[in-house]
C-alpha cells in the first residue's frame, strides 16, 4: 500500500508540473520536456520511499510489505505506468489528436458549426491546417527521424526504426476482416 500512495502523489506531483509547464512556457521538444520533468521526480519518489516508515505513519499491518526493496520496485513500476499510461497519453490525445482538435474548434465557435474549409483555415485556434502539417514535420526534423533532401522528406535509420517498429504494432492491432466471405 505504500507504493500505491507514494507513487500516486509523486504522480500527481508530476501531472501537476507537466500542466504548469505547458501552460506557461513552449518547450521546443514537448514529450523530451515532460519525460525530463518524469526523471526529475524519479529521486523524489525513492527518497520518499526509502525516508518513510514501512506503514507512513497510519497504514495497517496487513497492508505492508515484508520486501522492502520489492515494494520500492512495485512503486517505481506504478509511477513509470501512470506516466507512460495516463499522463503521456493524455498529452498526446489532447495535443496531438487531430479530430479531437476539430472538435474543439467546433464547439468554441459561437453557432456550434463550421464548414470543412473553415476548419482548414481555423484548425488549432487559428493557425490552420497547413501550420499543424509544417510543425509535425519540423518536429521530424528536429528530432532526426527525417532529413530534407530537395524538397523530399527521407526518412533516417531511426525514423526507419520507428516507422518499422509502429507498423508492426498498427499491423498486429488491425482488427479489420480481410474480405470475409
Amino acid at each position: 500500500m505504500k507504493a500505491v500512495l507514494l507513487s500516486a502523489a509523486t504522480g500527481l506531483l508530476l501531472f501537476i508540473l507537466c500542466t504548469a509547464c505547458l501552460r506557461y512556457s513552449r518547450p521546443h521538444n514537448r514529450v523530451r520536456m515532460l519525460g525530463g520533468l518524469f526523471l526529475a521526480l524519479l529521486p523524489l519518489l525513492a527518497l520518499a520511499h526509502i525516508a518513510t516508515p514501512p506503514d507512513l505513519g497510519f497504514l495497517s499491518r496487513d497492508s505492508l510489505v515484508s520486501i522492502p526493496d520489492l515494494d520500492l520496485i512495485f512503486a517505481i513500476a506504478l509511477y513509470a505506468t501512470g506516466f507512460f499510461g495516463g499522463i503521456l497519453q493524455l498529452y498526446n490525445l489532447a495535443d496531438r489528436g487531430l479530430s479531437l482538435r476539430m472538435l474543439i474548434d467546433i464547439l468554441e465557435k459561437p453557432s456550434g458549426r463550421m464548414s470543412a474549409d473553415e476548419i482548414m483555415t481555423s484548425y488549432g485556434s487559428g493557425k490552420g491546417i497547413i501550420w499543424m502539417y509544417d510543425k509535425r514535420v519540423r518536429d521530424m526534423l528536429s528530432s532526426g527521424l527525417v532529413r530534407e533532401t530537395d524538397g523530399n522528406l527521407a526518412l533516417t535509420r531511426r525514423g526507419i526504426v520507428l516507422a518499422r517498429v509502429y507498423s508492426a504494432l498498427r499491423a498486429a492491432t488491425n482488427t479489420q476482416s480481410v474480405n470475409a466471405p
